[in-house]
């Protein structure tokens, strides 16, 4: 056991070493390029990160990424609902899942997020609105892709349970089939989060005068590219935080909730108080 554990601890430094030797590798990379060229052009690590460190201390910087980050947030709430409702159709109304399996995923899947972009701006002009309809948009498909797989594989057996004990539909969907599907919900939640912080800046290009795109829209015509660069790197970091401290930490607790409790029995065990089954093969 011990030379397994000493195994497996020697594989992951070597990928975190491997990892971050890649990280300065390119860093380096990006130095020695940034050498043969002008700095309105390629600027160096050094001038990207000072920038950044005066976004860092500048109140606009942050008035722009909390307008942004708003922005994000109702976009990913928006898509996450809708994608779930589209998802769980075909579940409860059989006749339309041709409708959503067919039709709507692949048009979704394959529509130009440019496109949505001069769409939103030419039908809602510029504005708050055309940003956040454009993200929700874009995102929607990662959302209703995980929430109708995730549908399909719900257990039979522990919504028959579910009846068994006299259970309402609506007791039965919200004790035992949304803790089933809230890891499938999640999870298109935590690629829609970091897709959406992406082509936030698209929509504003587009579609806003205010929020980070338009910050790099204005640096774009200064000429001020170790500003875009910053702003990009800045976005990287907000979305680590999220995804590390509130969607990640989220989805683990959803997925191991979710999992079944082994029984002597190989059963589920039923909380007649509540309705709620754990323990019930899935």
């Amino acid at each position: 056991m011990s030379s397994r554990v000493s195994l497996g601890t020697g594989n992951a430094l070597r990928s975190r070493f491997i990892a971050e030797g890649l990280v300065v590798l390119a860093l380096f990379a990006w130095w020695v390029t940034a050498q043969q060229l002008p700095d309105t052009v390629f600027p160096s690590p050094l001038n990207v990160f000072a920038e950044l460190g005066d976004l860092a201390i500048d109140p606009e910087f942050w008035k722009a990424a909390a307008i942004t980050g708003g922005r994000v947030l109702l976009a990913v709430v928006a898509a996450v609902v809708a994608g779930t409702l589209l998802g769980l159709l075909p579940r409860y109304v059989p006749w339309t899942r041709g409708i959503v399996d067919d039709v709507l995923i692949p048009f979704f899947n394959s529509f130009p997020a440019v496109a949505w972009a001069i769409l939103g701006s030419v039908w809602f002009g510029v504005g708050p609105v055309a940003v956040v309809v454009v993200q929700t948009l874009i995102i929607l498909p990662f959302c209703l892709v995980n929430v109708s797989e995730g549908a399909k594989d719900l257990g039979r057996e522990e919504v028959e349970m579910g009846r068994s004990f006299g259970r309402r539909p609506l007791a039965i969907f919200w004790r035992i089939e949304l803790p089933l599907l809230s890891p499938f919900i999640v999870a298109g939640a935590r690629i829609g989060y970091g897709v959406c912080w992406k082509v936030s800046l698209i929509a504003e290009l587009f579609g806003a005068r205010s929020g980070l795109g338009f910050q790099m829209s204005v640096a774009q015509d200064l000429g001020r590219v170790d500003t875009i660069l910053a702003i990009c790197l800045a976005i990287v970091v907000f979305v680590v935080l999220g995804d590390a401290f509130v969607l990640r930490p989220l989805s683990r607790r959803l997925d191991a909730g979710s999992r079944p409790v082994d029984t002597p029995t190989g059963a589920g065990s039923v909380d007649s108080a509540s309705g709620s089954i754990s323990g019930a093969p899935r």
